[in-house]
């Protein structure tokens, strides 16, 4: 009997010992499978560019700098390796832990919510926004890729480079594809084909890439890009440090390569050939916003100024000079600033004249190429010289603008001080001190130029009380500005205005 206990006590501990054997062989295998995901280190070499490099200008190769950071699959996990060694130069070595696979694909830089697919790798970002850093590129946005049977790593750029170099201070620069034409950011995948890398950006979609930051004048920046091809044309846009915007726009078709850098070419402040998105004749440096809001109705609008006087083929080159004389509800100018060389009434040369339309005025009438007005009404803006001459939304200032202008601003008569500059009133804003100036014109009346560099006339779009009148603003050194319900024949300065919707 105690011989049967003890059997079974001992068939009872072989069986604890059968189970712990089991479970430490469990444990064993679970240890091995743990042991298989262990630290490794790969050494990593970046395909040659045309670019500079992220640190270095260094001719065509790319350099790897501290913190950078990669994305290796081992087949099944995306595992982050950081830069351990080799900042610097065009070989690193990047740490980090994976598994032992007999291939590893890497993705630069690293991507958090990527994964392997097959042959590719899937949800990769090229930013829609990018970090301006001179003679370089955003790191963040430097897309490559490696496939490799080792721990040597051969990077190759999925993307390629604009180069642009502005003359001026900027906070940003956009690069779009014309009418949406094509993608030129998002999330997708990068593939390799043919021993190249391939990316399809067909998960999320931007059509438009915005470098920001301190953009420096006359330093080159890189800009990376898809390869890709505008069909449709492209634009560029930099918004200088004061907020002005300047736009170029090219109408032929576009490609850009990968691993190649396309040379925009250097952007000027003062160049000829900037394009302006609203279609009109008005460069960023020819208008200025002075801070003047109105209301209309429901909405509050911003006013922006023309810097300069309209004439016949645009804004005058300066904001000193007079610009042509236009009859109010006239879209030609009836007189044109010509050399003026006597103070008070120099007389009108021939052809600044149209005798045939004093007769109309006569009887209230707008010119022969504009409709009749009557009293109390605004002509139209297809009567409107701003927006004939300008197009866009240029139009004459209201009443209730100037009003509000001479009202709320501090006007300070400037004296003639040299054959350039003439003399006038500078209208600035008291808190930010921005300004235009307003030569004293004068005006013209049948064939004499009254009150040259003594008075300023500027008509509004506002018709006077008379059929035969329309209000106009008027100063002097002497008098407080004005305005006044004069002769719509008259002939007068007009300085275009545009309104912004105020959100």
């Amino acid at each position: 009997m105690k011989m049967k206990k003890y059997i079974q006590s001992m068939m009872a501990f072989a069986a604890i010992v059968s189970f712990a054997s089991c479970s430490s062989e469990d444990n064993n295998t679970t240890i091995e499978n743990e042991s298989a995901v262990k630290v490794m280190t790969f050494t990593a070499t970046q395909e040659g560019n045309e670019a500079s490099t992220r640190a270095i200008l260094s001719g065509t190769n790319i350099h790897w700098v501290s913190e950078d950071e990669i994305s290796i699959f081992d087949g099944t996990n995306n595992n982050q390796f950081t830069l351990t060694d080799g900042a610097g130069s065009t070989s690193g070595k990047f740490s980090g832990e994976a598994g032992q696979s007999t291939s590893y694909t890497a993705v630069y830089p690293y991507q958090s919510t990527a994964s392997l697919s097959g042959n590719g790798v899937t949800k990769v970002t090229l930013p829609a926004t990018q970090t301006a850093t001179d003679n370089s590129f955003d790191k963040n946005a430097a897309l490559m890729m490696a496939q490799s049977n080792s721990n040597t790593l051969n990077f190759k750029n999925v993307v390629g480079y604009v180069k642009v170099k502005p003359t001026f201070n900027c906070t940003r620069i956009d690069l779009k594809a014309f009418d949406n034409s094509a993608v030129l950011a998002g999330t997708g995948t990068v593939s390799y084909n043919n021993g190249k890398p391939t990316l399809d950006l067909s998960e999320t979609k931007d059509y438009a890439i915005t470098l920001r930051g301190d953009i420096k004048a006359n330093k080159y920046y890189y800009i990376a890009v898809p390869p890709v091809t505008l069909k449709a044309g492209w634009t560029i846009q930099f918004t200088a440090s004061d907020g002005k915007v300047y736009s170029r726009k090219g109408t032929n078709d576009i490609t850009f390569t990968r691993n190649k850098v396309t040379n925009l070419g250097v952007f000027d402040i003062n160049g000829t050939n900037w394009y302006n998105p609203r279609g009109d004749k008005v460069r960023a440096d020819q208008e200025v916003d002075l801070g003047l809001t109105i209301n209309i109705g429901t909405k509050n609008y911003k006013v922006i100024f023309a810097k300069s006087n309209l004439t016949a083929a645009g804004l005058a080159a300066s904001e000193y000079d007079y610009g042509d004389y236009f009859a109010w509800g006239a879209t030609e100018p009836w007189y044109k600033s010509y050399t003026i060389d006597v103070e008070y009434c120099p007389t009108v040369t021939s052809d600044g004249w149209k005798d045939e339309h004093k007769s109309g005025y006569a009887d209230g009438t707008a010119p022969t190429f504009s409709r009749k007005y009557t009293s109390g009404q605004d002509f139209e803006m297809s009567d409107d010289p701003a927006r004939k001459i300008l197009g866009g939304d240029w139009q004459l200032p209201t009443k209730e603008i100037w009003e509000k202008l001479t009202s709320s601003y501090n006007w300070t008569w400037n004296d003639e001080i040299s054959t350039t500059r003439k003399k006038g009133m500078e209208v600035k804003n008291k808190s930010t001190s921005k300004s235009i100036f307003l030569p004293a014109a004068g005006y013209v009346n049948e064939k004499s130029f009254v009150y040259v560099r003594s008075y300023g006339y500027y008509w509004s779009g506002t018709a006077g009380i008379w059929s035969s009148d329309a209000y106009r603003l008027y100063f002097a050194n002497s008098r407080t500005p004005d305005q006044s319900s004069s002769y719509r024949f008259f002939g007068c300065s007009v300085r275009p205005v545009r309104l912004v919707p105020v959100d």
